[in-house]
């Protein structure tokens, strides 16, 4: 049997090896975390500071609303409506300086009366609809506005999330090269929304609209109209049910080419009479809101929509550039010798 060596009282190497310290992680540099954290803080907030999310959802209800009303077939039919109403009230007053009024018919006399204070101010909503066509049409080719809330916000989710997972790795020492990658991939998400969504062309387009849209949808104005649509819609029908059978009784050979041209175009114009009132009517609150979220950046010096597309772009750009500082520190604290960020925050 082999004897034991004997023991000299030292420690053996095994013991040095297994109790090597490591040296202490190095905290990597957190300050462009911090500054991703307060800026997808921003874009969160920017939408729910300003009414956003409500607001624009009840604009694309606007838009689509509006949308069978702003093209040149319909605004050409509401022309031609007018002017059927313009040469039956002219026919009438005719008859009327003729001598061949069969009676007494009020409904009729405060159409005569009224339609031109009528005509006027459906002549004028009627042009303040056809010259804004054009920027209808860029508003109306936009990304959904019902989705631009989202659009801005859910980017600063991710800018959040990833500066905050990001400053969780810097202060364990390593340096987060995949929540960089988070917080490029949302600051180019931003950039891609104006650039694909049209919102630059957009942009000097809202205003005009709404400030010509302003005046006719208000609840007085629409109640205006829906007595406009009254009184034209009581005059017919005293037309067809008396006025015409008294007057061919009365003076059969009278000439009714206004009369009968109106009765022959009635029912499809009381039909688009009454689809424009039911818009107007019904987006009254739409068009409150889109205003509202316009002027929601007054106090800043500028209306919301003029400066939508930098919305986008300025944070999406602002995110690129801090992501790549960031990205490019974190490089250069990874190499041998490299700067320690434990200091920076």
């Amino acid at each position: 049997m082999t004897a034991a060596p004997p023991s000299t009282g030292l420690p053996a190497y095994a013991d040095y090896v297994s109790h090597i310290e490591s040296a202490p992680r190095r905290a990597g540099r957190r300050w462009p975390f911090i500054v991703l954290i307060v800026l997808g803080a921003l874009l969160v907030l920017a939408p729910l500071l300003t009414g956003m999310f409500p607001r624009a959802i009840k604009g694309e209800a606007m838009i689509e609303a509006f949308r069978p009303h702003m093209n040149p077939v319909s605004l050409r039919d509401y022309r031609e409506d007018l002017r059927v109403l313009d040469d039956a009230r002219t026919n009438l007053l005719t008859l009327r300086a003729n001598g061949q009024q069969p009676g007494q018919f009020p409904l009729i006399d405060k159409f005569v009366r009224d339609y031109p204070a009528i005509r006027t101010d459906l002549t004028g909503m009627v042009d303040r609809i056809d010259a804004n066509q054009e920027n209808y049409r860029k508003l109306s080719g936009t990304t959904s506005f019902g989705a631009l809330p989202w659009l801005l916000a859910l980017p600063g989710l991710a800018l959040v999330a990833a500066g905050g997972f990001g400053l969780r790795a810097a202060a364990n020492g390593r340096r987060g090269p995949g929540w960089y990658g988070v917080a490029a991939l949302a600051g180019l998400g931003l950039l891609l929304v104006p650039a694909t969504g049209g919102l630059f062309q957009a942009a000097p387009a809202a205003q005009p609209l709404i400030d010509d849209f302003r005046p006719i949808l208000t609840t007085d104005q629409v109640r205006t109209v829906q007595g406009y649509f009254v009184t034209i819609v009581g005059a017919d029908g005293e037309l067809n049910s008396r006025y015409s059978g008294a007057l061919t009784a009365a003076h059969p050979g009278a000439e009714r080419a206004g009369i009968t041209a109106l009765e022959t175009r009635w029912q499809p114009m009381t039909a688009r009479f009454a689809s424009l009132v039911g818009v107007l009517n019904d987006n009254v609150e739409n068009f409150d809101a889109v205003a509202a979220l316009d002027d929601s950046t007054r106090p800043l010096g500028v209306t919301a929509f003029r400066v939508l597309g930098w919305g986008f772009v300025i944070p999406g750009a602002l995110a690129l550039a801090f992501t790549a500082a960031g990205w490019r520190l974190s490089r250069i604290d990874s190499r041998p010798g490299g700067s320690t960020g434990g200091a920076s925050a």
